[in-house]
């Protein structure tokens, strides 16, 4: 077990704040700016089921995901969107982590926060924006047991 796993983290509030400047930062950089339309599952919270991290699996992780609605559908537009986001991130010190062949997905890591990031095609021809927070515990820290 990773020792410092059940440490204080950030609250959820503080993760949805920093979400929302991720995902407003990058769609700054895409021309036409795209109307975005949430992904409604992804407003559920999931369980923090990252194995290397070997803390509380009562932790929680927090994520949104947009639909870049009214971007033009033609797979070089989209390309070229990916290739500014891309430079965007580059230039805000994250870590790229991937991009498949075709140019269509981009997997990253916000810095300094290690929030993972991503964008990619869909069906439809639409781009999808994500965030996914690192584990943490929904008001900062392990709540006290309520066990009598």
């Amino acid at each position: 077990m990773n020792p410092s796993a059940d440490k204080p983290t950030i609250t959820k509030a503080q993760a949805l704040t920093r979400i929302e400047q991720l995902i407003d930062g990058t769609v700054s950089v895409i021309h036409p700016k795209p109307q975005l339309e949430l992904y409604q599952p992804s407003l559920n919270d999931g369980l923090c089921l990252d194995p290397l991290d070997g803390g509380s699996e009562d932790r929680i992780v927090v994520s949104r995901e947009y639909y870049l609605r009214g971007l033009p559908t033609a797979e070089d537009t989209l390309k070229e969107v990916i290739a500014k986001v891309k430079a965007y991130w580059q230039s805000q010190g994250h870590h790229i982590s991937g991009q498949n062949e075709n140019g269509l997905q981009l997997y990253g890591r916000s810095r300094p926060d290690d929030f993972l990031i991503s964008i990619g095609w869909a069906a439809g021809d639409v781009l999808t924006l994500g965030v996914n927070s690192t584990c943490l515990w929904p008001n900062g820290t392990l709540e006290p047991s309520s066990t009598p």
